[in-house]
């Protein structure tokens, strides 16, 4: 990677090194929030009058001939354009300008989030009682529902951010799901999946097999993964 510090702000970095670890801190870092859709740094809209103290010791004050050399640095990664666009389901992204006081290492680190997909869990309602139930639920709730032609109906949810809901239509049909069954299949969930709805969150489907009167709960947990790439790194170690 290309060099860009001069001698004095080496010596500088040096300097901000043997304060962060008077302060017990063997790197300090300040973070720069790109917009989700962002494919470049945008360095005009920086608002620099709010970088004031390191994002991992907020008692930890940014020293005022710092500040320089983190503008300079945060330019030249910019003028670069070279982030890393092609993550699908993106959450968030950030920059985060590293200062490493063991190693005399400054790093300008473009960090991403994204969503992806755990393990799918599957159970099956198919006990003596839950047949009876589902049998219950055709003669009583389900007389003026459509079943397709493979006696198949399936119910979708889908939960994140701390809410969640059932689709209220079966697929294929769209018709509209009693309220008995939807309550029974929001039980389910906080039963089995507790907390469905949290944060990342999950989703998953009912599928009600009328040919053997079975009921198979199919779940996926949504997961947030992160991912780092190095922009630049440089020692300021001589």
């Amino acid at each position: 990677m290309k060099q860009i510090l001069t001698p004095e702000e080496k010596q500088y970095l040096r300097r901000t090194s043997n304060y962060l670890q008077s302060m017990g801190m063997r790197e300090g870092y300040f973070e720069i929030e790109l917009e989700q859709e962002a494919s470049t740094i945008d360095y005009d809209s920086i608002e620099w009058k709010y970088v004031s103290h390191f994002s991992n010791n907020y008692s930890a004050d940014i020293p005022e001939g710092l500040l320089p050399i983190l503008k300079k640095v945060v330019k030249y990664v910019a003028s670069l354009d070279n982030l890393n666009n092609d993550i699908e389901d993106l959450s968030f992204q950030r920059i985060e300008v590293r200062i490493d006081s063991f190693h005399k290492e400054i790093s300008v680190n473009h960090e991403f989030f994204y969503y992806g997909r755990g393990e799918e869990h599957s159970i099956d309602y198919d006990s003596k009682e839950d047949k009876e139930i589902f049998d219950k639920w055709i003669d009583e709730d389900l007389e003026d529902v459509e079943v397709p032609s493979d006696g198949i109906l399936r119910l979708d949810y889908d939960g994140g951010g701390d809410s969640g809901y059932i689709n209220n239509e079966f697929q294929p049909t769209g018709d509209a799901v009693p309220a008995g069954i939807e309550d029974w299949c929001y039980q389910q969930l906080e039963s089995r999946f507790g907390g469905w709805e949290i944060n990342e969150g999950s989703d998953g489907s009912f599928i009600f097999d009328f040919n053997n009167s079975v009921v198979t709960l199919n779940h996926t947990y949504n997961t947030e993964e992160h991912e780092s790439d190095t922009l630049y790194e440089e020692s300021f170690d001589k």
